[in-house]
């Protein structure tokens, strides 16, 4: 689980299940069962998509982890599989178009905030759908569309660290040894 499903979104589904496991108390089975849900999500967007931010972008690195997040919170919080699937699209569809711009080359800015901001987003994605918002469009139609989204990107924006905050003059000033 050390790359969840990457390394630049590695903190997102381990960060989420601590937090169900330690805050609300959650059980070790039923983490086992909310780490198959959030599994599932990620061979469903292997098998459709990529994980790979260099062909689509961030939204395929940490934009998936935060998808494979929320399902796991849903399954987690005692919802079902068609919920599960649900929250995951909608995390899914606020990532669309994430660029992959790290800052100095390396994998630390902006990630870490972003991993933050999955984690929390996940629970916020399975508190709709638990809550009863009605998803129109379903978990493969959305991976679809980050996979096409991602590929327009132009390749600037995909792990190149040759735009995006990449290129902010307090981003290139930065000591590459922080």
């Amino acid at each position: 689980m050390c790359a969840a499903p990457t390394g630049g979104a590695a903190g997102v589904v381990p960060g989420v299940v601590v937090s169900l496991l330690e805050e609300q108390g959650k059980t070790e089975e039923e983490a086992v069962l909310g780490l198959l849900a959030a599994s599932a999500v990620g061979v469903i967007v292997a098998a459709r998509a990529t994980f790979a931010a260099e062909t689509a972008g961030c939204q395929v690195e940490i934009g998936a982890a935060g998808a494979m997040a929320a399902a796991m919170v849903v399954e987690m919080s005692g919802g079902n599989a068609c919920q599960a699937a649900n929250a995951a699209a909608i995390s899914f569809q606020n990532t669309m178009g994430s660029v992959c711009d790290l800052v100095q080359g390396m994998c630390e800015i902006p990630c870490h905030t972003r991993n933050a901001a999955a984690a929390s987003g996940a629970f916020v994605c399975a508190d709709l759908i638990l809550g009863g918002y009605d998803n129109p469009v379903p978990l493969d139609e959305t991976i679809d569309a980050v996979l096409s989204s991602g590929r327009m990107l132009p390749p600037e924006l995909r792990v190149t660290s040759k735009g995006g905050l990449a290129l902010a003059p307090s981003a290139k000033a930065l000591s590459r040894l922080r």
